[in-house]
Parts: structure tokens; C-alpha cells; sequence
């Protein structure tokens, strides 16, 4: 039976490497409900959002999206991506150390 729950998962100061902000747990299948991506730089610069499906392919949600220096921006308002176990949501930005991301899902969903 599932038991449904609301988890966040964070990575701060992300940079030039594809880095995984949310892994979906094995055997559990997960809906994202929001992607908040945070430039802690004073420069804009370009971020790309992406989904990594269980056979490694990549899905681009958002590429190149250019974030002013301190801007934040929730790349799910109002949608939501349904996750199969081991699919990833990874953030990578220009610059080194420059981005915060928070990943918010409810897991554990049929």
C-alpha cells in the first residue's frame, strides 16, 4: 500500500557538472511538483534543467534558461512531472558554484 509523502530534496551551489538534485528510490514512483532553481551570483547566467529517464537518455525541461544574479525561478509552476523509479531531475549551470536547487515531490505514488 502506498504512503504517500511530501519529501524536498536540495542541492546548493551547483555548477559546471550535471549535477542530481532528486533520484526516485527504487521501486517507488514519484510526482515532482516544483523545481526551484536560485542564481546566488549578482550575473545572470544560463541554467539548464534536465530529466534523466531510467534508461539514461536525457529529457530538457529547461536549457540555457538565463537567471538574473539573485533570481529565482520555479520551472514546474503548475505542472508536474511523474517519475519512474531511478529517473533524475539534474540542475548544471555556467558557473561554477552558482545555483541553489530545491526538488519538492510527493513519493510513493501509484
Amino acid at each position: 500500500m502506498a504512503t504517500y509523502q511530501f519529501k524536498n530534496a536540495t542541492q546548493t551551489a551547483v555548477g559546471t557538472t550535471r549535477t542530481a538534485v532528486y533520484t526516485t528510490p527504487a521501486g517507488l514512483k514519484a510526482i515532482a511538483i516544483g523545481c526551484v532553481v536560485t542564481n546566488i551570483t549578482k550575473s545572470g547566467l544560463p541554467i539548464t534543467v534536465s530529466l534523466i529517464k531510467a534508461n539514461n537518455s536525457e529529457v530538457l525541461l529547461a536549457q540555457d534558461s538565463r537567471l538574473l544574479g539573485g533570481q529565482s525561478v520555479d520551472f514546474l509552476s503548475g505542472k508536474k512531472i511523474v517519475l519512474a523509479s531511478g529517473e533524475q531531475i539534474t540542475l548544471k549551470s555556467a558557473a561554477p558554484s552558482s545555483v541553489d536547487c530545491l526538488v519538492s515531490v510527493l513519493e510513493d505514488v501509484d
